[in-house]
């Protein structure tokens, strides 16, 4: 019940824009009372990070379940989990670019997922760690890697690439060439 609040939730904010609905609104939206949703969630943001932790993208089963490649650098390794974790993104995901431009809007949702974000560097370390032959460079690649994603996030959501695939590929390129 709750993962399905979350999702109506989230797609009512992503539709309407996420300041412009009160906790009552949504509510009535979606058929329960204010105290319901206070009952399920602290927050509108918690209601809209609820929704995605439901669909989630498990980046770290990604990276583990990743064939290794002779010669591939830690940041080429990164790219290929990313690429390979987001392969449903694609330009008909109109409802999940919605989301991302929501969440880019919002100062409040934009510092909740940054926070997530430190998640997922603790999460990737060490997987990353032992996989390459400098196991301290694990972090670094890690922090470098999440932000190139976010960035990519943004890009997609902007138009400015068809698939999640593309523009990952794009913001890993651009990165990688950079003298």
């Amino acid at each position: 019940m709750r993962t399905e609040i979350a999702q109506a939730m989230s797609e009512l904010f992503a539709r309407r824009g996420f300041d412009a609905v009160t906790v009552e609104e949504a509510a009535g939206e979606v058929g329960i009372s204010r105290a319901t949703f206070f009952r399920y969630f602290g927050s509108k943001e918690d209601a809209v990070l609820a929704a995605i932790e439901a669909s989630s993208i498990d980046y770290v089963a990604a990276l583990q379940d990743l064939p290794p490649r002779t010669g591939e650098t830690p940041w080429q390794l990164m790219q290929r989990a990313f690429v390979g974790a987001l392969t449903h993104i694609d330009e008909h995901s109109e409802l999940e670019r919605s989301r991302v431009q929501m969440i880019n809007a919002t100062v409040s949702l934009r510092t909740r997922m940054a926070q997530r974000r430190f998640a997922y560097e603790d999460a990737l370390t060490p997987v990353l760690a032992a996989r390459i032959d400098t196991p301290e460079a694990a972090r670094p690649v890690i922090v470098a890697a999440l932000a190139c994603l976010d960035l990519a996030w943004r890009r997609w959501a902007a138009g400015k690439a068809r698939t999640m695939a593309e523009s990952v590929a794009t913001v890993f390129a651009h990165l990688g060439s950079a003298p």
